[in-house]
């Protein structure tokens, strides 16, 4: 009997992960409501709107002694090497950033709409951010840390970043 309560919900979720990948106007409305927190997945693999921006997360550390920031370093992701036709592991970081950036954006519209303020800060895209984030080396003597997503748009000279979301500050155990 647990077995088949198990398949059942599994199925449930499933084909509920099914219909969330189409567009449907009422299926949305009614997950925003009851799925505040993106615990159905949505995945863009055929993007109909291409990226048009790089998206970079950001960081600054708070010292025990001081008051003051420091400057804001990039978490580094894996680099790129000549056999990245082959092999690229750093790929999945990439994808990564961008899927949890975008569930947070996804979220925010959701929490907007049922009128749930901490929805965002409660999601699991934001608390991977957060746990990415912590993880980074940074100032041993730091007492707290707080993380931006950056949008740059555009090449050369022409680049402008633009921040998308600022984080809390948060303590360093």
């Amino acid at each position: 009997m647990r077995e088949a309560l198990t398949l059942l919900l599994l199925a449930a979720i499933f084909a509920a992960s099914v219909v969330n990948q189409l567009s449907i106007q009422r299926w949305a409305i009614w997950v925003a409501r009851f799925d505040p927190w993106t615990f159905l997945p949505f995945w863009a693999f055929f993007a109909p709107n291409p990226a048009f921006a790089d998206i970079h997360l950001v960081f600054r550390d708070r010292g025990i002694a001081s008051t003051a920031w420091t400057e804001w370093t990039e978490v580094q992701l894996r680099s790129s090497n000549g056999w990245r036709w082959l092999w690229n592991p750093s790929r999945y970081e990439h994808k990564a950033l961008h899927d949890m950036v975008n569930g947070m954006a996804m979220t925010a519209e959701a929490a907007k709409a049922a009128n749930a303020p901490n929805a965002v800060e409660l999601s699991s895209c934001h608390l991977g951010l957060v746990a990415w984030v912590m993880a980074s080396p940074g100032i041993h003597t730091s007492q707290s840390r707080q993380f931006a997503v950056v949008q740059v748009v555009g090449h050369g000279r022409e680049r402008t970043a633009h921040p998308v979301f600022v984080s809390r500050e948060y303590t360093l155990g």
